[in-house]
């Protein structure tokens, strides 16, 4: 079934402001670009909530102050837009076949800000309608029922990923960031469900978000306190010790000075302490493997006395390339199969030896 643009512009005219056709900017997406550096997008809510382990409000906090290279995209983010149009068409066979309700799917390709924060932006996957009310969960135990009733829009998410994230949405729940980011574009759209659709592997599944006021409240509320004490008074938030604050942090670090810096806070002594704790436990662990190993024998499979946990073994092999003997016999070759080079900073900490000690 073919999907269609809504062309209504004003559709969402009671809680937002049209600023954007997408269809009208050029392949690198400048004009878009532009925009979502001046204000916060639904897919990075999460990230200054502290719900994503892709970015962090200080990784927001310098992408729209220009202080890190910004994300340009990579495989998985070229093929989840390339598979969107897909699985949006798709879908509504899918759901036809396992609903029986006709599910028709739109695009709209407007770019919104919120009305009273012109700093607050959603650009949706599309809008979806039924065709007869439909009934996407229920509690036996209480009769009570949640429905999306028909010829009403709501808004499509679509997300793509492996087979193997598939624990990612058991049962009713989904990644806190997505259920942030789909809250975020009610907010701005005033609509009352969102459809995440999600492909995994070779599967199209949806689950159903209603929207939540207080949610909306809360994560407003984060987001004006986001942009007026971190992005307009240009004071980088906390780092929370997720690793693309690490690499951001190098990357606005020259490591030319060769001056000696006192480190506050006793920060030297606590780093090296949890190293050391860190081997200890690593210690640890090593060792209970290898009683648990011993205890197994030679069976594949074990489970605990209390029967919370259980075990499976299984055999791994891996490959390794000898990259000093290809560089050295093949160089050519080398050349054109290196991927890319990284650096990296190591730091090492050592105590200082005093006089008398």
């Amino acid at each position: 079934m073919k999907v269609e643009f809504i062309e209504d512009a004003e559709l969402f005219a009671s809680a937002s402001r049209t600023i954007f056709d997408t269809r009208t900017d050029s392949e690198q997406r400048t004009e878009w670009l532009s925009h979502r550096t001046n204000s916060i997008g639904g897919s990075e809510i999460g990230m200054i909530a502290g719900f994503s382990n892709y970015g962090s409000a200080l990784t927001v906090y310098n992408d729209k102050l220009g202080l890190a290279r910004r994300f340009e995209g990579n495989i998985h983010t070229k093929f989840g837009n390339r598979m969107e149009s897909n699985i949006r068409e798709w879908v509504q066979d899918d759901f036809l076949e396992s609903e029986g309700i006709e599910l028709k799917t739109f695009e709209y390709p407007f770019m919104m800000v919120d009305k009273e924060c012109n700093y607050f932006s959603a650009n949706i996957d599309g809008l979806g309608l039924l065709k007869d009310n439909w009934t996407y969960r229920e509690n036996k135990d209480t009769g009570e029922i949640w429905q999306i009733p028909k010829d009403e829009y709501f808004g499509l998410e679509i997300k793509t990923g492996s087979e193997f994230l598939k624990r990612m949405w058991e049962g009713d729940d989904i990644p806190d960031s997505y259920y942030l980011q789909v809250m975020w574009y009610m907010m701005i759209t005033g609509l009352k469900y969102f459809m995440i659709i999600y492909l995994l592997g070779k599967e199209i599944k949806w689950k159903v978000i209603p929207r939540c006021e207080s949610d909306i409240e809360a994560i407003r509320q984060l987001g004006k306190d986001f942009w007026n004490n971190n992005i307009l008074a240009k004071v980088p938030p906390d780092v929370t010790g997720i690793k693309k604050e690490t690499e951001q942090i190098i990357e606005q670090q020259t490591l030319k000075d060769e001056s000696e810096i006192a480190i506050s806070d006793d920060k030297l002594q606590k780093y090296n302490e949890i190293s050391e704790q860190i081997k200890k436990l690593e210690t640890e662990k090593e060792i209970l493997k290898q009683n648990i190993f011993l205890e197994m024998q030679n069976s594949k499979k074990g489970f605990s006395e209390d029967g919370f946990f259980k075990v499976n073994r299984f055999e791994v092999n891996k490959e390794t390339i000898d990259t000093k003997l290809l560089k050295e016999k093949y160089p050519n070759t080398y050349k054109e199969v290196i991927k890319n080079k990284s650096n990296f900073i190591n730091m090492r900490i050592s105590k200082i030896k005093k006089e008398g000690n």
